[in-house]
């Protein structure tokens, strides 16, 4: 019982060899063949005689075969026999090495092959040495195992042994070991040897030792390659995989003898790859010869084993195992010891089934064998039908085979059961491509000569059944029946095809209808399929089928199901009775969508198919009617094209005969058959009923005719828009002419062989009465009478009328379109109706109701009541309450009363809170008081109030009942007092148009004086009015001289006024306050102030402030306005208002300043108050006599007027009346003719009484004097009084000889004589000098004269009432003594100027007159011109003659201390406007008169364009030699000109650009700037350099002004270095962008353009203000900020911010310098971790800028913080300490002994800290400056981009390291020039880290040229992976160069016009970069 035990000897013999580990071998020396251990041991050629005797012994009957039996493998026994060895396992090893060192092949074939056949004999329990020996040569010498005799020796160890059988498999070992020999001997080899196949097949067959098991899979897996079979997916595969293994059970490797339960997931290493690709036919044979046999040796299904199966499974890759499988598989499949191994099997037929190629064939019948098995249990029917689902879904194509298949067996008497799963699940696994297939299978049935029909409706409804009622398969079943057929069908079947198909569309509806309770969608799945019928009877069933008429018309019918119920189930009585008119019924209630409509009119029109279209509408009506029964919440009826339109009126449309030839040139029209025509207008009624939001509104737009019917339907009534009588007669007439003539050319065409054709006539026609026009784009035509009863109809059957009130636009036009004036009753029974809700209807008809009486009767109050209550509640939603008050107070401003009523009594409606709404009265008149208040009580006021106040606003100007104007006034004043600045000036501007346009309502509105009666409500009028100026005027000086009134609103706004309020004034008052305010404003507050103060103004505080700030004594001084028009702030009509108020301080005001006409013009006014008449006779009084002479009025007018003026009391006149020696007025005959009526007195309060005056002291009359003649604030009482009082004690002073007042005034009249001051002060006020001096004179004092004369030297060329007093009190005739000159007629220039100079200044004036009088024009001209000639030049200041009656001899009238020349310019002025350019020589010579500037404003005022642009070439040539200061000053004046700005725009942009009015040439410009800089040096002599900065700041705007364009501001830059270096400085300091254009221009002077290297200038500079500065301060705060934020987007945020600081501070020169002292600030707020990003900003100065004197206590403190931070801990790790330190080296370097003092004051944390102890040792850092070994590669390029990849990525993490400074500029610059070049690498890596570099590097650059060169080639490369690289990186890159955007987008512009590159995303991404950024 020792068989398969192996003796002693196997495991090396009883030598006393010792027996070594297994894990070792024995090897031997590789230099002899004799492995010699002892004496006893033997070599291979002298084997011993004892352990191999005994182990060939022992192995005898395991070691050989007898001769005579032959191996099935084909080797001979006899010949490995010869060739084998014996050899000793132990000595395996060693011989075999000696064997190859020494080629002997023969004896390395015996030992290979013995050493096989001694394991072949040890089969059952193999010696491990031989094995691992084996496997040793294996691994060393795969290929010996190569060769054909080993190869065949080592299959017999695989093959199957007959005379040796064991009880059990045992230990796989020498399979194990054999398959991995033989697959290391032929892995590397690409054909294996057939007997591999031979093997494998037997031993599959049988045992299946080494097929199943896991350790040979390396040559199981490339033998099966043989097969071409593909793996199934494991899901398919029966879970139990027992099944026929062979893996070793208990043992791991059987080698080792390993334990662990590892077996099965064994990983080796091998590779699978195809071995017998070229002997695919033997394989087949081999593998077919097999199979056939074993089935012809076991015929019975049960006889075949599991491994049979599984070689099935294995070699299905052959189409005949294929064949073999599926046509035995239905019986494995139900065995109960096969089933398993038959799942797999039939996994692995499908998925080897092919469905082209050379066995598409059989496998098409492979599939209808599987197709005929019948399966009996539930799991084998599931397995089948995964098999099928994942053979479809892999191969699709044979998808139309499978259902083929399947429905032919369905259909055929020995049918599956089965089928319908199959169908069922293929159809859940693809739901389109199936239902498509059967569709196919469908049109192959029918068309065949057998009829289908019935079973293939049966076949679909169990087919949903099964499918679980899925009925969205139909869609695709009906989408594929709509295609055509493969072949045309015959002739004999066409008509039965075409019927059939379109009752299988029929079927699909019912059966989707029949399972409704399955789908929620079953409504949408029937349209689409009627939508699919449609477009297979549009498109293919005419061309395929060709049916007639009727038989299309019949289907057509059917599918619309419109046929009887019972056609649809005589086929095969299905559906049953009972579901019958239930389904029938769902189907015709399938919703119309607009495809189907669509389709149905395109079979109309088109001409193939056999119907015409009145029949394809008449369908269209009945399905359209039929939709519009249903319930629309179901949406039966859903279009949204207005085609549909056209298309409706195709179908209507007429067309003449085809064969019928009409005349050349005549054109028939359009016209349709008018009975088709209307009914399309109901359709389109109906369309719009259904669909009032998407298509109802555009088409009533588009087609009046429909928007008529509309209106029809919903009112009742016939619309408005029905054209009158006379115009629906002329279309009549019209359309009756075009009818008629059609028809005769069409009765001559068909009777042309009757030579005299009857005429058409109305009688005779038969067209006229079925045709009409067809335009339905026309006006809106009223229909025929039963079109209208039919739309009637319609309407009330099909709620018509409610379902188009769905639509709030259609109410609402149609309420604009009826207006207001129109009755509105249908408006009333909408609203009435029970069933519509409140909320569907728009507000505004809501509202409509209310407003026009809707409680008209008793029965209609609740109804009423309801709408309110709505509206009430609509009020409570911000939404509805404006849309509420938009709709009322809209209305408000209407130009029609009662609109304006209605609105009013609406507003009381919905805002009163009582709840009886009968209360009101629709025909009274509703005050606006009972609804303002309310109005402040809504809930979203605040959100509502602008608009409400905007619309009050607007009421205010239409308005025109008293009461409401004053009831809207109080509530303005009540709540837009409180508005904002914007909003109060725009009710200020509204509340100015009406009192300065409206007199005659505001007339009623305010109070006045003649109305008799109670009249507080227009007192409460005229507070409110008050109360709004006044605090608009309060508000306006609050917000300072910067801030201005903003513009009113702009024209269309909603709410506006269209107005924008006129020009503006701009007031200065004395104590120096300004305000701007537009001119009917200030008018305005003039005339309210004219209405006197208000009962209920208490103490008349806002009045009384009011008249000090407008006519006072605050009253403003200076006016500047936008015109040249002078008066603009008082002119004549505002003041007689004034005059007439009777006000006194109004009265003065309007009284001051005006010339005797104008006060002669006022005395003639009607109805001028006595009070203001005496004032207006007094001033007269006051004018100088001339000037009363030459008024030329009528004597004997005035006198009269004088005469009853004085009988009405008014006093004055006297000297006005002498004045033009007017006769004394007579009495009148009656003395009481004018008898003066008593005057009611004026209602006062006790406080009002003024209190009693005081008697002025000398104290208190000197500082009376200086405050009203020098400006001086040392008198703070009334003026008028005062000046009134000094008077009076004057006169009493007088009486008594003198006395403190008298004296006082003297003094301070004298003391006048040498202030300027005084003398103007007494001119301005003449209303209070005059007086005064003409009481002196009457008092007489001692030393008047003498103090007169000496202030008529002054002012002796002026005219009025003050100098006329002070000649009185000198004693001076007026005319003077002197008489005129005599001079010739015709008198020459030189005898003019002798005249002029022999002038005193009492005669020069009445000596100039007569010259200008009486001699020519151009002569005098050139004599004054010669004479201010001689002024300037100095002839004039010597001594004259003296005067007579004076001590002195002045000089003479024209010199340069007198006022003679001003008269002199006068006349020149007058004479000669245009020619004052000749002057040029007297205005811009060097040292020119103080007169010069009025003499060029002068010509710059009047002189033409033509001649100033004359002049500005003139003195701009290159060799002018004019005053730098004049030229400069007459550029500014023609620059700031008003004539220039007339007739633009009053409100300046916000972002608007001076335009450049001068045009001047880069010479000139080079001119203008020459002269700037001469006068700068001019002016840096006298006040040094800091004079010359503000001089050149002044002009600077000039100069920038005038270089609009980039050539004219590089031009001006180029001019201004060689000018003045300051001139330049300060350029570009106001323009940065001139340092660009300098170092881009060729002509740039020298290397350094800009060069501030000299103290003064940078002092200077820093005095100046910089267009950076408001950048850096900008960044600094917003960077700020963002300290309390967190998160990446607050990190990008920061980064922007900091790079755009780093990117100014490098770039703008001293820019970083200007902005130490706020970064210091905020340095100090900042938190620790956020110190970082200003510390960036300060590494990029350069040491000149951040250590400069000036900013030295900057960089202190700022270092100082820095050092605290770092030594406090709060940064003392990462990078911030050693950026610290290099920045201390940096100031220890610049400011030594200021450093020391820091880092002594610091020393303890510098030396905690190790990256700022090395600063005071002196170490240098070596993070300081960036890697010089990568910079030096980087700038040579030489190494390999992986190189210069990783050298960039060490730069970049040292910048990383350094913060965004990177080391500062001059580092960045070296790194930007060193990898800006490697942008454009076509190395992938390379490129991208160096767009990522330039991106960080950028911001930090002082010159980004290299880096935009970069950026232009990349974008300019002809390699499209470098620019999607660049146009990925630029929005990055663009923040740190956007100086040179414009020239990127132009490259990126061009880039996408030229080629195909995606820039639209980039150039989007760049502008959003840009915009970030914006803000700065």
């Amino acid at each position: 019982m020792e068989r398969g035990k192996m003796s002693s000897a196997g495991r090396g013999g009883k030598s006393k060899a010792p027996q070594h580990p297994q894990d070792i071998f024995a090897l031997g020396s590789k230099s002899t063949v004799v492995v010699s251990r002892d004496s006893e041991k033997r070599s291979i050629h002298k084997p011993s005689t004892s352990g191999v005797v005994e182990r060939k012994r022992e192995n005898s009957g395991f070691g050989s075969q007898p001769p005579s039996k032959r191996s099935r493998i084909g080797s001979p026994a006899e010949s490995v026999t010869t060739t084998s060895l014996e050899i000793d396992p132990v000595d395996l090893v060693p011989n075999v090495l000696q064997a190859l060192d020494t080629h002997n092949s023969d004896k390395l074939l015996g030992l290979l092959t013995g050493s096989i056949r001694l394991l072949k004999s040890q089969r059952s329990k193999p010696d491990p040495i031989l094995c691992m020996g084996m496997l040793y040569l294996t691994k060393i010498r795969p290929n010996m195992f190569a060769h054909e005799t080993v190869t065949q020796t080592l299959c017999t160890l695989l093959k199957r042994e007959q005379g040796a059988a064991f009880k059990s498999k045992g230990n796989p070992l020498v399979f194990v070991l054999a398959c991995n020999m033989l697959y290391a001997g032929h892995k590397d080899s690409n054909n294996w040897p057939d007997t591999f196949i031979k093997v494998y097949l037997d031993d599959a067959l049988n045992e299946r030792w080494w097929v199943d098991c896991s350790w040979c899979k390396c040559l199981v897996e490339n033998i099966v390659t043989a097969f071409s079979t593909k793996q199934p997916p494991t899901h398919l595969i029966p879970s139990d995989n027992t099944l026929g293994t062979m893996s070793p059970s208990g043992s791991g490797s059987p080698l080792m003898g390993s334990t662990e339960d590892d077996v099965d997931n064994t990983d080796l290493e091998y590779t699978v790859f195809p071995r017998y690709s070229s002997s695919y036919e033997t394989v087949e044979a081999l593998v077919l010869e097999a199979i056939k046999e074993q089935i012809q040796r076991r015929a019975a299904p049960d006889a075949m084993g599991k491994g049979f199966l599984k070689l099935l499974s294995a070699t299905c890759g052959f189409p005949e195992i294929r064949m073999i499988a599926a046509s035995r598989l239905e019986g494995w499949l139900h065995s109960g010891k096969t089933w398993r191994a038959a799942q797999e099997l039939l996994a692995y037929v499908c998925a080897n089934a092919c469905a082209s190629g050379p066995s598409a064939a059989r496998d098409h019948e492979v599939l209808a064998q599987l197709a005929r098995m019948r399966l009996k249990t539930k799991p084998l029917q599931s397995a089948y039908q995964a098999c099928l689902r994942e053979m479809v879904s892999d191969s699709p194509a044979l998808l139309r085979s499978v259902v083929t298949h399947t429905i032919y067996n369905e259909l055929s008497n020995v049918r599956s059961p089965n089928n319908m799963a199959v169908l069922a699940a293929l159809i859940h696994a693809q739901p389109q491509l199936v239902p498509a297939a059967m569709a196919e299978t469908y049109q192959e049935l029918l068309l065949r000569t057998e009829d289908y029909l019935r079973p293939l409706r049966a076949l679909t409804r169990e087919c949903i059944r099964a499918a679980r009622s899925d009925t969205q398969a139909l869609l695709p079943l009906a989408r594929a029946l709509a295609h055509p057929p493969p072949h045309e069908p015959p002739q004999e079947i066409r008509e039965r095809a075409f019927s059939s198909i379109a009752d299988l569309f029929c079927c699909c509806c019912l059966v989707t209808a029949a399972h409704r309770a399955h789908c929620s969608e079953y409504r949408a799945h029937l349209c689409a399929l009627q939508q699919q019928a449609l477009a297979w009877m549009l498109d293919t069933a005419v061309t395929v089928y060709r049916p007639q008429r009727h038989e299309y018309q019949h289907a057509l019918n059917k599918i619309m199901f419109v046929e009887p119920a019972e056609t649809y189930s005589k086929v095969d009585n299905w559906p049953p009775e009972s579901e019958r008119a239930l389904t029938y019924r769902l189907c015709c209630e399938a919703p119309l969508s607009q495809h189907t409509i669509l389709r149905l009119i395109f079979i109309g029109l088109s001409k193939e198919i056999p119907i015409p279209p009145a029949e394809v509408f008449e369908l269209l009506e009945q399905l359209v009617r039929r939709a519009c029964a249903l319930p629309p919440e179901d949406g039966p009826l859903q279009v949204d094209k207005l085609e549909i339109a056209d298309y409706i009126f195709q179908l209507c449309q007429f067309h003449p005969p085809e064969n019928i030839t009409l005349p050349a040139g005549y054109t028939p029209p359009s016209l349709a058959i008018t009975a088709l025509y209307w009914r399309g207008w109901l359709v389109l009624t109906m369309l719009a009923a259904h669909n009032p939001h998407q298509f109802a509104e555009r088409a009533a737009t588009t087609y009046p005719t429909l928007r008529a019917l509309i209106e029809c339907c919903i009112t009742g009534k016939p619309s408005i828009e029905w054209s009158t009588a006379t115009a629906e007669n002329e279309r009549s007439e019209a359309e009756r002419a075009a009818i008629l003539q059609l028809e005769t050319h069409l009765a001559a065409a068909s009777n042309a062989a009757n030579k005299l054709p009857l005429p058409i006539t109305e009688h005779s026609s038969r067209l006229l009465s079925q045709l009409t026009l067809l335009e339905p784009l026309g006006p809106a035509r009223r229909p025929p009478a039963a079109v209208i009863e039919a739309l009637q109809g319609l309407s009330s059957q099909l709620r018509l009328g409610r379902l188009l009130c769905r639509q709030p636009a259609l109410l609402l036009q149609l309420v604009e379109r009826h207006g207001t004036r129109r009755a509105m009753p249908w408006l009333h029974q909408l609203l009435r109706h029970e069933r519509l809700e409140l909320s569907v209807l728009p507000v505004q008809c809501l509202c409509e109701f209310l407003s026009a009486g809707g409680a008209g009767g008793p029965g209609e109050t609740s109804k009423t009541g309801e709408l309110c209550a709505h509206v009430r509640r609509t009020l409570q939603t911000e939404e509805g309450a404006r849309a509420v008050l938009h709709y009322y107070m809209q209305r408000l401003s209407h130009a029609h009363a009662p609109t304006r009523a209605s609105a009013t009594r609406g507003l009381k409606l919905v805002l009163s809170t009582s709840e009886d709404t009968t209360e009101l009265d629709y025909n009274a008149d509703v005050n606006p008081e009972s609804w303002l208040p309310l109005l402040p009580s809504l809930r979203h006021w605040e959100a509502l109030k602008g608009e409400a106040l905007r619309r009050i606003r607007a009421a205010l100007l239409v308005e025109c009942i008293p009461e409401h104007l004053a009831a809207y006034l109080a509530f303005l004043a009540e709540n837009s007092t409180e508005s904002q600045p914007e909003e109060l000036t725009d009710t200020v501007l509204d509340l100015s148009q009406v009192l300065m346009e409206r007199t005659t309502v505001i007339g009623h509105v305010l109070p006045a004086t003649e109305r008799r009666g109670d009249q507080r409500a227009h007192h409460r009028a005229l507070h409110a009015a008050t109360t709004i100026l006044y605090t608009h005027l309060r508000q306006v000086l609050a917000m300072g001289p910067q801030a201005e009134p903003p513009e009113a609103m702009d024209e269309g706004a909603e709410g506006s006024t269209n107005w924008a309020g006129g020009e503006k004034v701009t007031l200065q008052w004395a104590s120096g306050r300004r305000a701007t305010l537009h001119v009917l404003t200030a008018h305005a507050h003039l005339k309210l102030l004219c209405y006197g103060p208000s009962l209920f103004d208490v103490n008349q505080e806002m009045y009384s402030w009011l008249v000090t700030m407008w006519v006072g004594a605050d009253a403003p001084d200076t006016i500047v306005t936008e015109s040249v028009e002078e008066g603009v702030l008082l002119p004549d009509w505002l003041r007689l208002h004034m005059v007439r108020s009777a006000r006194p301080a109004l009265l003065e005001a309007g009284l001051r300043g005006l010339p005797a006409h104008k006060l002669a013009l006022f005395i003639q006014t009607f109805g001028m108050p006595v009070p203001s008449m005496s004032a207006l006779l007094s001033a007269l009084d006051a004018c100088p006599a001339a000037a009363v002479v030459r008024l030329g009025v009528e004597r004997g007018y005035m006198s009269q007027l004088l005469r009853v003026q004085r009988a009405r009391g008014a006093t004055g006149g006297a000297a006005f009346a002498a004045a033009l020696r007017l006769q004394r007025s007579q009495p009148p005959p009656d003395d009481t003719l004018f008898e003066e009526e008593r005057l009611p007195e004026e209602v006062s309060e006790a406080w009002e009484c003024a209190p009693a005056a005081l008697r002025l002291t000398g104290e208190s009359t000197t500082a009376l004097l200086a405050s009203a003649f020098t400006g001086a604030k040392l008198y703070f009482g009334d003026l008028d009084s005062a000046f009134t009082q000094l008077n009076n004690q004057i006169v009493e002073e007088s009486k008594v000889g003198g006395g403190s007042c008298t004296r006082s005034t003297l003094e301070f009249l004298s003391g006048a004589g040498s202030g300027v001051d005084a003398v103007r002060g007494l001119l301005h006020r003449s209303a209070y000098s005059a007086p005064l001096i003409r009481t002196l004179v009457h008092a007489a004092p001692p030393k008047l004269s003498e103090i007169c004369r000496a202030l008529l030297i002054h002012v002796s060329y002026v005219r009025g009432p003050v100098v006329d007093a002070l000649r009185a009190g000198a004693g001076v005739s007026r005319t003077g003594d002197n008489p005129l000159p005599n001079l010739p007629p015709v008198a020459t220039k030189e005898q003019i100027i002798a005249v002029f100079e022999s002038a005193t200044s009492s005669t020069l004036e009445s000596i100039g007159n007569h010259i200008i009088e009486t001699q020519d024009t151009q002569v005098v001209v050139d004599a004054i011109t010669q004479l201010l000639q001689n002024n300037q030049d100095g002839k004039y200041d010597v001594p004259v003659k003296e005067e007579p009656g004076q001590s002195i001899a002045p000089t003479s009238v024209l010199s340069g201390s007198t006022l003679g020349c001003g008269l002199l310019l006068d006349w020149l002025a007058e004479l000669h406007r245009e020619t004052l350019s000749k002057l040029m020589r007297v205005m811009f010579v060097s040292g020119g008169a103080s007169w010069r500037p009025l003499l060029v404003a002068l010509m710059a005022q009047r002189a033409s364009w033509r001649t100033l642009h004359a002049c500005l070439d003139e003195l701009l040539r290159a060799d002018g030699k004019w005053a730098a200061r004049a030229v400069l000053e007459f550029a500014e004046t023609l620059v700031n000109s008003p004539r220039i700005w007339q007739g633009r725009d009053r409100a300046t942009p916000k972002h608007y650009v001076p335009e450049d009015t001068l045009r001047l040439t880069h010479k000139q410009l080079d001119v203008l700037i020459r002269y700037v800089g001469e006068e700068a040096w001019a002016v840096q002599k006298i006040e040094g350099m800091e004079g010359a900065r503000r001089r050149i700041e002044a002009r600077l705007p000039l100069v920038l002004r005038c270089c609009g364009a980039p050539h004219a501001l590089l031009a001006a830059a180029l001019a201004a270095s060689e000018s003045h270096p300051l001139l330049l400085l300060l350029m570009y300091m106001k323009v940065p962008k001139i340092l660009q254009l300098l170092r881009e221009c060729e002509e740039r002077p020298g290397s350094n353009p800009l060069d501030i290297d000299p103290p003064e200038l940078r002092a200077a500079a820093r005095s100046s203000t910089s267009a950076t500065d408001r950048v850096s301060h900008t960044l600094l705060t917003a960077l700020a900020p963002n300290i309390h934020q967190s998160g990446k987007e607050h990190t990008q945020k920061a980064w922007r911010i900091e790079a755009a600081a780093r990117a100014v501070w490098s770039r703008v020169v001293g820019a970083g310098e200007r902005a130490l002292p706020l970064a210091g600030a905020l340095l100090r707020g900042v938190r620790a971790r956020h110190h970082h990003h200003l510390l960036a900003a300060l590494e990029m100065l350069p040491d000149q800028e951040l250590f400069a004197a000036p900013a030295s206590e900057e960089i202190h403190g700022i270092l100082e913080c820095f050092l605290t931070l770092v030594c406090g801990g709060g940064g003392g790790s990462g990078a911030l300490p050693h950026r610290v330190a290099a920045l201390l080296r940096r100031y220890l370097a610049a400011r030594p002994q200021r450093a020391a003092a820091l880092m002594h004051k610091h020393r303890e944390g510098i030396s905690n800290q190790p990256a700022l102890s090395g600063v005071t040792s002196g170490e240098a850092s070596s993070s300081v400056t960036p890697p010089p070994h990568a910079l030096t590669a980087l700038q040579r390029r030489r190494a390999t981009p992986d190189e210069l990849h990783w050298l960039l990525q060490e730069v970049e993490a040292w910048g990383v390291r350094r913060g965004g400074a990177w080391g500062g500029p001059r580092s960045a610059d070296a790194i930007l020039r060193c990898a800006a070049p490697l942008a454009a690498s076509s190395h992938a890596p390379l490129r991208q880290a160096a767009l990522s570099l330039l991106a960080k590097l950028l911001p930090a650059a002082p010159d980004t040229r290299p880096g935009l060169q970069a950026i232009l080639e990349c974008l300019e490369s002809p390699q499209p992976e470098v620019v999607a690289s660049i146009l990925e990186k630029l929005p990055e890159l663009i923040g740190g160069i956007q100086e040179h955007g414009a020239k990127l987008f132009d490259v990126l512009f061009e880039l996408g016009v030229s080629s195909r590159a995606p820039v639209d995303t980039c150039l989007a991404k760049c502008v959003s970069a840009i915009n970030l950024l914006r803000a700065c």
